[in-house]
């Protein structure tokens, strides 16, 4: 997944999030009336909170496309790297073997059933 990805799904989903809550307080207008005023006040005190804080951060450097904080993604040693190449050799050899295996096995099956 690119940059340009992420930084749509992080926009469809902050949006999707304002609408629902837009929706709730409506909600919740319509059912208490002129009383949703302080939910209002205390919707927008939280929110304004929450944004400034770390996730409203990580946010906009998700949305802006920007590194992480330590400059690199990851920094992965080179021993795991050749770790993983041994371990999808290893399942390449497991695939052939249960290919194998199950053919032989339908081999042993048609030959029981022809029998």
């Amino acid at each position: 997944m690119g940059p340009e990805r992420g930084s749509r799904n992080v926009t469809t989903m902050v949006t999707v999030s304002v609408i629902a809550l837009i929706g709730g307080l409506a909600i919740i207008t319509e059912s208490i009336g002129p009383a949703a005023i302080p939910i209002y006040g205390m919707t927008m005190v939280a929110a304004a909170v929450i944004l400034r804080g770390p996730l409203g951060k990580a946010i906009a450097r998700q949305i802006g496309g920007d590194a992480p904080e330590g400059g690199q993604v990851l920094d992965v040693p080179q021993e795991v790297y050749a770790e993983l190449d041994e371990l999808r050799a290893r399942v390449l050899e497991l695939e052939e073997r249960q290919d194998f295996t199950d053919r032989l096995l339908a081999d042993k099956s048609r030959a029981a059933d022809g029998a």
